[in-house]
């Protein structure tokens, strides 16, 4: 009788820790709402002030492989591909630090907000170990130049990015990332 109690009490503890431990790390919202980390979400009413038109640039990025090996077959570059929105225990944390580094500057672009522009532009950047922007492109268009260019300028400000942890024991990290704008009425 007093070993079942224990159980029970150890069980309960274990699963109370658990959902802590997932509400702490931001992986689930105390207001019940769902997250979706893989889409940053801009939407606004007023664009910002002072936002330049540029035109679109495409950087082509490279095929990834996940080591390339010298003559002799030893390793001679390691590199990765994650979602911004990935919960890849190992890659998380550095994400967070990279979305964050985003949002803090992203802004809707004053040519796309005046032609009541929505879309979502999928981007694909490639961060070296110390944190350096290493290339940029747009995987898949919005639609809209002025939404592609918002998201590839942003991600280009935003660097250099931090240095990866050691961790990772990569050379390369390339980051797929969409970002939805939206208008609201």
């Amino acid at each position: 009788m007093m070993s079942k109690k224990i159980v029970i009490i150890s069980i309960l503890i274990s699963l109370t820790s658990h959902v802590l431990i997932l509400y702490m790390t931001g992986l689930a919202d105390w207001r019940g709402k769902v997250r979706n980390d893989n889409v940053l979400t801009i939407t606004l009413k007023e664009p910002s002030p002072n936002t330049e038109n540029k035109q679109e640039e495409k950087k082509e990025i490279k095929p990834v492989h996940k080591a390339e090996e010298n003559i002799n077959g030893h390793k001679t570059k390691q590199e990765d591909t994650v979602d911004l929105g990935s919960v890849d225990v190992k890659y998380t944390p550095y994400l967070k630090k990279i979305k964050r580094s985003i949002d803090i500057i992203w802004k809707y672009p004053q040519a796309a907000f005046e032609q009541e522009e929505e879309g979502t532009a999928v981007v694909k950047f490639s961060i070296s170990a110390r944190g350096e922007l290493l290339a940029s492109g747009i995987i898949e268009s919005s639609g809209s130049n002025y939404l592609d260019q918002g998201a590839l300028d942003v991600v280009r400000s935003a660097a250099p990015y931090a240095p990866f942890p050691r961790e990772f024991n990569l050379s390369q990290l390339n980051i797929v990332a969409r970002f939805q704008y939206k208008l609201v009425d």
